[in-house]
């Protein structure tokens, strides 16, 4: 039977995944975003149940006919919309070995008993680089920090964390009065995450939404609604480059008021796409004071080229995780066991070895040098839109997000140019040549006009083989592609 992997055939196996290797590794250097766009006619076929057995290897071939075309290239050097090109060499080898070895980090002396201990290892790196104290660590309580499998599960168990921090019987009594845990972010820019998980977590849509400064928090109206509040505020969110912008909060300012006036509010930093910047010695300075807040939520299939999917969560105080464990003779109560202290995740694979191969792979100086290239780019990009009249920039460039309009020659009617931009961005999205991302953003600054809703082009890759060249081949595409459909 070829399904089954076992020591008569292994030579079989080892063609079928070769193949598998192949047609990946050639997905990922061909110069197209897309090459072809799904038609929704297609889904009937899709949905065909398969009732009979195929060999592998046909199925592979069947893949690489049938599906293969229409799947996104998120590591080809046009796609400019985020940031996880994924091609990493260490990090794929690491979530290839990953799979094949099934690990299970639920529990650890019978399970997973070295990939525990290196998941420790890397959430004690993140730590370091991050800013945090490290402690010799005995057991599962002395680590300061979880894996999690996106940036939506790290800012969840963030907010668990917070509401347990804020009344520590809601795990066993539950949530009685949900207005009395709020939680603050900033206005316009915040992540989807923050608002699901209070409402997954049953404290209800208590959201206080603090006027901006420049994609910052406005600190007189922080301060005002910190006071307002008073006592009925879990956890207040600032973000280390946000989704839209790559704004860095005034880090330390914002601990400093916050902690003046209830030194119990939680202080959570989503920093899934700053913290890479503590890697490089020549931009850690830009998230000075990260290390004050009480968790981190990072993200490094966002930011170092690893493949999907990998977050972490790091708690700063690390026996406050005891604030949310679990406790079961199913996860066995040992003193590194995991599952004690992963929210929302029960079984969970050994994702943590693809960062441990980049990181290993890489150090943290090649991190820190392969970060620098980025934001560079991202400043290069920032010059050329500045110098073209047809383009208008709409932040401050802090890490590799630049956010732009084309304008052509009109700056002042709002809806005439977000409508040019959707349409030129849809274009961008059937052609399947390039990619860039687009969103509503206030124009908290004024740039077109005061508190207008804009919807802008966005670049933001974390590709390395991205050059100049390829900075200025995109924005003459952009240009080609505004005049084509100005008039449509």
């Amino acid at each position: 039977m070829k399904q089954i992997l076992n020591e008569t055939n292994v030579d079989y196996a080892k063609e079928c995944f070769k193949e598998a290797i192949d047609l990946g590794i050639n997905f990922k250097i061909h110069q197209k975003v897309k090459k072809r766009n799904f038609d929704k006619n297609m889904l009937n076929k899709l949905l065909e149940i398969p009732t009979t057995s195929s060999e592998p290897l046909k199925v592979v071939k069947e893949f690489k006919k049938e599906i293969l075309p229409y799947c996104t290239n998120f590591s080809d050097v046009k796609f400019m919309g985020f940031p996880d090109a994924g091609n990493s060499i260490g990090g794929i080898s690491g979530a290839l070995i990953s799979d094949l070895l099934q690990q299970n980090l639920i529990n650890s002396s019978f399970c997973a008993p070295i990939a525990t201990f290196t998941e420790i290892a890397v959430v004690k790196w993140l730590r370091e680089i991050i800013g945090y104290k490290v402690k010799p660590i005995k057991n599962i309580w002395d680590v300061g920090g979880i894996i999690t499998y996106g940036g939506t599960g790290s800012n969840a168990t963030a907010m668990l964390l917070a509401r347990e921090n804020h009344n520590k019987k809601t795990m066993t009594n539950g949530v009685n009065n949900p207005k009395d845990y709020k939680v603050i972010i900033p206005k316009g820019i915040g992540h989807y995450s923050i608002k699901s998980s209070l409402m997954w977590i049953g404290c209800g849509d208590n959201v206080i939404e603090v006027e901006t400064e420049g994609f910052k928090y406005n600190l007189s109206k922080l301060k005002e609604a910190l006071i307002e509040n008073k006592g009925k505020i879990m956890s207040v969110v600032v973000y280390v480059g946000d989704s839209r912008t790559m704004t860095i909060e005034n880090l330390t300012d914002v601990y400093n008021l916050v902690k003046s006036i209830d030194s119990n509010i939680w202080l959570h930093a989503d920093a899934c796409h700053g913290f890479s910047l503590a890697f490089s010695k020549k931009l850690k300075n830009k998230i000075k004071g990260i290390e004050l807040y009480d968790s981190i939520s990072t993200d490094p299939h966002k930011v170092l080229a690893i493949p999907y999917c990998i977050s972490a969560l790091l708690v700063k105080n690390t026996e406050k995780l005891k604030l949310i464990t679990s406790t079961s003779d199913l996860i066995m109560q040992e003193d590194f066991a995991y599952g004690q202290i992963t929210p929302f995740i029960g079984s969970k694979s050994w994702v943590s070895l693809k960062l441990w191969f980049a990181m290993k792979s890489l150090g943290v100086e090649g991190i820190g040098k392969m970060i620098e290239k980025r934001c560079d780019i991202a400043t290069y990009l920032k010059e050329q839109i500045i110098k073209n009249d047809k383009f208008v920039l709409l932040n401050e460039v802090n890490i590799n997000s630049v956010v732009f309009m084309y304008i052509g020659n009109n700056i002042n009617d709002v809806e005439y140019l977000n409508n040019l931009n959707l349409k030129i961005y849809n274009y961008l999205l059937d052609e399947g040549k390039y990619y860039l991302h687009k969103f509503s953003l206030p124009d908290d600054k004024g740039i077109i006009k005061k508190d207008a809703t804009l919807i802008p082009l966005r670049y933001m890759s974390g590709n390395n083989n991205i050059t100049e060249k390829d900075i200025d081949e995109m924005l003459r595409h952009i240009v080609k592609v505004a005049r084509k459909v100005e008039n449509e």
